[in-house]
């Protein structure tokens, strides 16, 4: 857990304004007090045979609930009274901001029960700040930072030097991360990890204002979203959430079923839509701050259902994320609603790894978003077809048969196997919503094969 509190803006040094002093505290989530339950419920009762595998508790099963190490922050240094931070953060640290020329110091009290640190990306620090573990040949004052004890205290510097800070085509804000870095992938999946904007001058509102949501000049807020497959079997607290198995003496923790399942399709350690409400405003921008960690599971296709976002520069609806990668885009919601928001690759869908988002409209009257442009309607049916892969019975890059080569293993039907005919459903067009006369396929058309209508 951490704590901190934010002085203000009237201390400078070596040119730089510390406008961010923090105070951390880290502790273990214990069992009776701040466990973490990544669900509470199931959304769909579709996906409960998926849930069943990660969420339900059993003689060798965890279940949902899991004890986890995590930032925290506090509104000054007496660490009794926690600062403001929204419920979808889940177990993300507090929300670090800066801007060109700040510098943020960090006093870091460790009360787990064993050595953490602080690293941060996309700052500039010196060696006695840069808060990973590694022999890097140092010694002495220099190598305090790279293991805070448990009872321990370190003070971190960090500054948002001009060359790492935002360039002109760059986004007002840029997204980064911290984490504790004694054993990294550990440390992460334990819960260590936070969220850092590092910002272009003026962004930023000034002083106390910056720990609301609203933090900046130039949207209404800002959300921070983690899409991990968190891995529990490399969390350090691994035995003691074993313990939670309702017959935890028989569980082998290299059995490959135990093993999937603690792995945690998470948003910000939330499965299952179970995400904490995000609450936005209709026609107000928002800044939309995506990061993925974890390991080569770990490629996300971070999806938002009703409205787009302008990703440098570019309109999408759809955020790719990898390992140690932070995406930041800008939406102004057009459309009011309750909207999901997910991972696309099929089985972290199928896992959990969906959440929703609200748009409401925050002024006395909603504003039409209807447009002045033609209307334009298409008549399309869902009908089954028998769909065959290779028509020509060929392999004709090969001008081989597909049937007496190695791609037999997809072909032949033999042995059990379907061969290269399957029903598919596919989008049809017809003329006119009697659904009787089919459009025909056009030479400019031919090629888009099981696609539905352009």
């Amino acid at each position: 857990m951490i704590k901190a509190y934010i002085f203000p803006d009237n201390v400078q040094n070596s040119g730089f304004s510390l406008k961010n002093t923090l105070f951390f505290r880290i502790n273990t989530l214990s069992k009776n007090r701040l466990t973490w339950q990544n669900t509470m419920i199931i959304f769909i009762c579709f996906h409960l045979r998926h849930a069943q595998v990660f969420m339900e508790r059993g003689p060798q099963r965890i279940g949902s609930v899991y004890k986890k190490a995590m930032f925290r922050e506090y509104t000054d240094a007496s660490y009794t009274q926690l600062a403001p931070r929204p419920d979808w953060l889940g177990f993300l640290g507090p929300i670090l901001r800066a801007e060109v020329d700040d510098v943020i110091i960090v006093h870091l009290k460790n009360f787990a029960s064993r050595n953490y640190t602080m690293h941060p990306h996309g700052v500039f620090y010196e060696k006695n700040s840069e808060g990973a573990f590694y022999p890097d040949r140092t010694s002495g004052n220099l190598k305090q930072d790279d293991s805070v004890p448990p009872g321990g205290s370190y003070t971190y510097r960090w500054e948002v030097r001009q060359e790492f800070a935002p360039t002109d085509d760059d986004a007002n804000c840029l997204t980064w991360v911290y984490h504790s870095h004694i054993d990294a992938p550990k440390d992460i999946a334990s819960g260590l990890i936070g969220a850092l904007l590092t910002c272009k001058k003026g962004t930023l509102k000034e002083g106390r204002e910056r720990m609301n949501v609203s933090a900046r000049t130039d949207v209404d807020q800002d959300v921070f979203l983690m899409f991990s497959v968190v891995d529990e079997n490399l969390s350090w607290y691994l035995m003691d959430n074993i313990q939670k198995c309702l017959d935890p003496k028989e569980v082998n923790e290299d059995d490959p079923d135990f093993e999937e399942s603690n792995l945690m399709h998470a948003i910000n350690g939330f499965v299952f839509g179970n995400l904490p409400a995000i609450e936005l405003c209709q026609h107000r921008a928002v800044a939309w701050h995506l990061f993925g960690m974890g390991n080569e599971v770990d490629i996300h296709s971070a999806f938002f259902h009703g409205n787009t976002l302008l990703d440098r520069g570019h309109r999408t609806d759809t955020l790719s994320l990898f390992p140690a990668t932070f995406a930041t885009a800008q939406m102004v919601p057009k459309a009011v609603g309750k909207w999901l928001l997910t991972c696309q690759v099929n089985d972290h869908l199928q896992a959990g790894m969906q959440a929703f988002y609200t748009v409401q409209s925050c002024d006395s009257e909603t504003v039409s978003t209807a447009t002045s442009g033609v209307v334009r309607n298409f008549y399309l049916a869902a009908e089954k077809v028998l769909w065959n892969y290779a028509p020509s019975g060929k392999d004709l890059t090969r001008n081989a048969s597909l049937t007496e080569t190695d791609r037999w293993v997809f072909f032949g039907r033999s042995h059990g196997r379907i061969g290269g005919k399957y029903w598919k459903v596919t989008y049809k067009e017809y003329t006119d919503s009697t659904f009787t006369n089919p459009k025909p396929k056009t030479p400019e058309t031919g090629h888009l094969g099981i696609l539905g209508k352009l």
